[in-house]
């Protein structure tokens, strides 16, 4: 019988050059030959080593296309493979090499010598009875259990996703694959994409995937069809789906209330232990209890009742499905023996057939819990509390309050522990999503009839235990901060000394903080609470707010608009410099972006262009001089419109070098841009100067353009507000006390700032370096876990040090960039909002790295927490002057590729100048891991 092996080798002699499979490191995609000839040297090099039939093999590659590419190469080979995740801890990832018998790991260290081998063509004929592949899933004994798929598996999971007998997908689909690598639904996707000629899939990045606005951008621009979400993830995408998504396939988690009459939803019915969709249900309207169908591939199923006999029709029983390519649970006989029964899966759900034959779920028989779409057995997590505290009985349950699934842990053991220390240990033996949130002590442990745990009567928590002695509101201001907090924390009361960052609030909360109180507070933002932390002394800052405005910050910012503003320091920095080399482009802030024509007509990419404009104030704000000083004030009838031009591949190429020049400083309008038109792309330009624009302004800006293509309306900018709320804080008690604690902490000392100078020129001249770092995103993210700091303060950290041993120095005191944006206002606005801050550490000897960092976290804390003072105003004047820069930039050089658009930025001529400040330390996250430029 013909496999996809033998599918993908017609597919490949066919149309070997058409790109199949994509990922955020490969966006021009692996075509079939490239994807043939990878996946050959993957057999080849198994070969060589003596890996086949029976044999297992560790996929442990990055999120993408490479670990495609490792399941494939090990099916050529006859071989079995398990996957793992990145996000796995150690000791989860060793227990599952260890438990499939692993002869090989295919991982980073050594893909590149597996690459080096000659390629073997055809594959070893598997019989459909041989071992395939291992699913890992939670466990009862303590540690994941893996679920051993047969070849003849791999057919079947094609042949089950079927729509009324149909199939799906098309050779014109593009689906995105947003589930873990590991999860069956996975396989099957990737199963079933491989078997379309020339069906295209592209594997969605964990940080694309966990911010709903950036993976609507990226269903727009890549032009995404269909794809397989958890309901849960459905609900907060809303209708941000794009225009060009026509088919969603939803599981993991009940499929409730669940409805979109744009969208054809798919309710699919699968499990580690099935391999192929037991269920389908196309999803006609909203259902309280959503159906999960019947299978559209040849499998008998059954309900049983406790007596293990059939129920009648419309009774409730465990559902039961035929599955002969599965043999069990690795190493777990009994277990695999109780699961699965004369050829049977019995799956723990309980479930009853409707009037039309389609199976209803009604919930778990067993302990089993469902968090976010993740199967985990509590016994796993049990295991691994008692382990850690060393005790003899612990209980894990799962809650859902509010949308929102957490998992509690109980003990009954007479100890006390550090919550956070406990979860650091736990975060080395489980996954994040069974790490709990709450640990409560019980006194008596309750039990069913039969003497077994009684899980369900384990009392939810209450949040008001984790809050200090509760003293109650004074006033009507601290009564809604108590309110607010209790509802965006979920707990039942919050009194005037909690604090809301100890409750568990963070940056993130801050901001729903702010938008809960939008109409009681409307003057609240981060800054506020960031300094006042519990309600009381929020309300305290508050007040002093409210004396200098009594409206909205929508009527401020119109007020404001209507006003000159004198430049922020910042700003005046910038521009001195500027007027100093009038002929330097140094500071603006271009790109020139080229799309492929056919996503959108040119005319709509003006228009888009033109409204996000319009949008923010800051584009349309002129200088002028006003008794000697340098003044901005909004001038929106500086505005141009796009017209789209339109010329030949020949004549752009020299076009583009006539675009960058500098701008007109006084009086005249800080930003261009044109749409171009050739007969093979669209080409976008777009240059604004840096005092009117920072790094985070170009992501807020795209993101205003992904809407107006969208036709969702654009966030409102307070770029006016933000001036003056920076000129009201200079008459401030709090603004000379931030001047005074800059001063304080870094003058009279003395200290190193930037590497020795080995040369005795004068000269300044430009000199720029890129350096691969070696850091893949995943070890960074590790060690700021490990850590607990952020990706900042790691690189001001490791800057400061380079310098110290490079000039054998041991204090260094640095710059980095705070980008300003400390309230909901300012998030979406375009300006020069960052601020300049100051970090200075004194190496010791035998002081640990640790400590450093939480010296450098709280510095960082406290630089934002004083930012109102606009530090570059005296940076050369304390602790000896001018110092190197540190920057985090993310991946904002590249304009395109910051917003996930579907662009290839076009290098273009500019004139450049020696940068103003004597080091610039930038950090990139690049495609190939993290850079660093000099």
């Amino acid at each position: 019988m013909k496999n996809i092996l033998d599918t993908l080798h017609d597919y490949t002699e066919r149309t070997p050059g058409t790109a199949i499979l994509f990922d955020e490191t490969n966006p021009k995609g692996y075509t079939y030959a490239q994807f043939d000839d990878m996946t050959g040297r993957v057999y080849g090099f198994l070969k060589n080593i003596g890996i086949g039939k029976e044999d297992f093999v560790l996929i442990n590659l990055p999120r993408g296309v490479l670990p495609i590419i490792a399941m494939v190469g090990i099916w050529k080979a006859g071989a079995a493979w398990a996957l793992v995740e990145d996000t796995y801890a150690p000791e989860r990832i060793d227990y599952i090499r260890k438990d499939c018998g692993c002869k090989f790991e295919l991982n980073v260290s050594n893909w590149d010598e597996v690459m080096q081998t000659a390629y073997l063509a055809g594959h070893e004929k598997a019989d459909d009875h041989d071992a395939a592949y291992a699913i890992y899933t939670s466990g009862t004994t303590g540690n994941p259990k893996g679920v051993l798929h047969e070849y003849g598996n791999l057919q079947r999971a094609i042949e089950s996703i079927r729509v009324n007998g149909e199939n799906p997908f098309t050779d014109k689909d593009s689906l995105a694959l947003l589930a873990p690598m590991n999860f069956v639904a996975s396989v099957i996707v990737i199963l079933e994409v491989l078997s379309i000629h020339c069906g295209k899939m592209y594997v969605v990045s964990y940080t694309t995937i966990k911010n709903p606005a950036a993976l609507a951008k990226f269903f727009l621009f890549k032009r995404i069809t269909i794809t397989f979400l958890t309901p849960s993830y459905v609900r907060m995408l809303g209708n941000q789906t794009g225009p060009f998504l026509r088919m969603l396939f939803v599981g993991s988690e009940p499929a409730n209330n669940l409805y979109n009459k744009d969208l054809d939803l798919i309710n699919i019915y699968a499990c580690s232990e099935s391999g192929f969709a037991v269920g389908v249900f196309p999803i006609d309207k909203s259902y309280e209890t959503c159906p999960i169908g019947k299978p559209e591939v040849d499998t008998k199923m059954m309900l049983l009742g406790e007596n293990g006999s059939e129920v009648d029709d419309g009774q409730t029983g465990e559902l039961c499905f035929e599955n002969p390519y599965v043999r069990g649970y690795i190493n777990l006989p009994e277990e695999s023996g109780n699961a699965f029964v004369d050829g049977f899966y019995r799956s723990g759900d309980l479930a009853r057939q409707d009037e039309k034959g389609n199976y209803v779920l009604l919930g778990r028989s067993g302990d089993m819990i469902k968090i976010n779409g993740n199967r985990i057995e509590p016994a796993e997590i049990e295991a691994a509390v008692k382990n850690a505290l060393g005790i003899d009985w612990a209980a894990a349950r799962g809650f859902e309050n509010n949308g929102k699934s957490f998992l509690c842990a109980y003990y009954t053991a007479d100890i006390e522990f550090d919550a956070d220390e406990l979860r650091k240990a736990l975060e080395r033996r489980l996954p994040y999503y069974m790490i709990p949130s709450y640990f409560i002590k019980i006194d008596k442990v309750p039990l069913k009839t039969n003497g077994k745990l009684d899980r369900k009567s384990l009392p939810e928590p209450d949040m008001s235990d984790f809050v200090s002695n509760y003293v109650e509101p004074t006033n009507d201001v601290e009564r809604a901060l108590c309110d607010a907090m209790a509802k965006v924390l979920k707990l039942q009361q919050v009194g005037i000394h909690d604090d809301f960052y100890e409750l568990g609030g963070d940056s993130l909360a801050s901001i729903n903080l702010v938008t809960e109180c939008e109409s009681t507070l409307p003057l609240l933002n981060a800054g506020i609470i960031f300094r006042g932390r519990t309600p009381e002394k929020i309300a305290q800052l508050y007040a002093e707010q409210e004396q200098n405005s009594d409206s909205s910050p929508d009527e401020q910012n119109a007020l404001a608009m209507q006003t000159e503003h004198p430049l922020t320091q910042e700003q005046l920095y910038m521009i001195d410099y500027q007027l100093y080399t009038p002929s330097s482009t140094m500071y603006n802030l271009f790109s020139v972006m080229r799309m492929e024509k056919g996503l959108f007509e040119a005319e709509q990419v003006a228009q888009a262009l033109e409204t996000a404009i319009k949008a923010h104030p800051a584009l349309l704000t002129t200088f002028f001089f006003q008794d000697d000083n340098l003044m901005q004030h909004y001038t929106p009838e500086v505005f141009q419109s796009i017209q789209v031009e339109r010329l030949t591949e020949f004549e752009f190429r020299f076009v583009k070098d006539t675009l960058v020049y500098p701008f007109k400083i006084v009086g005249g309008r800080l930003y261009r841009c044109r749409v171009f038109e050739t007969e093979k792309y669209i080409y976008v330009f777009f240059d604004v100067h840096h005092s009117l624009f920072d790094g985070t302004s170009m992501k807020v800006f795209l993101g205003g353009v992904g809407k107006a293509f969208m036709g969702a309306p654009i966030d409102p900018d307070y770029y006016y507000l933000m001036l003056q709320r920076r000129e009201d804080a200079e008459n401030t008690k709090f603004y000379e006390e931030s001047r005074k604690y800059f001063e304080e902490k870094y003058d009279n000392i003395e200290w190193s700032s930037y590497p020795v100078i080995d040369h005795q020129s004068r000269a300044n001249e430009m000199g720029e370096l890129f350096a691969p770092l070696g850091i893949e995103q995943a070890q960074m993210r590790a060690v700021e876990r490990a850590y607990k700091i952020s990706r900042n303060e790691f690189f001001i950290t490791v800057a400061a040090l380079a310098i110290s041993i490079y000039n054998n120095a041991p204090d260094i005191k640095l710059s980095w960039i705070y980008n300003g944006r400390e309230d909901m206002q300012n998030m979406t606005t375009v300006g020069l909002l960052f601020r300049d801050l100051p970090i200075g550490i004194r190496f010791k000897d035998n002081e640990t790295l640790r400590n450093v960092f939480y010296d450098v976290h709280d510095q960082v804390q406290k630089g934002i927490e004083h930012s109102c003072y606009p530090y570059v105003d005296i940076h050369n004047q304390v602790g000896g002057g001018e110092s190197a820069y540190l920057l985090y930039q993310q991946d904002i050089r590249d304009m395109g590729g910051a917003d996930g658009l579907p662009v290839e930025t076009v290098d273009v001529r500019q004139n450049q100048a020696a940068s103003q400040t004597i080091l610039d330390m930038e950090i990139l996250d690049g495609s190939d891991g993290l850079q660093l430029m000099i």
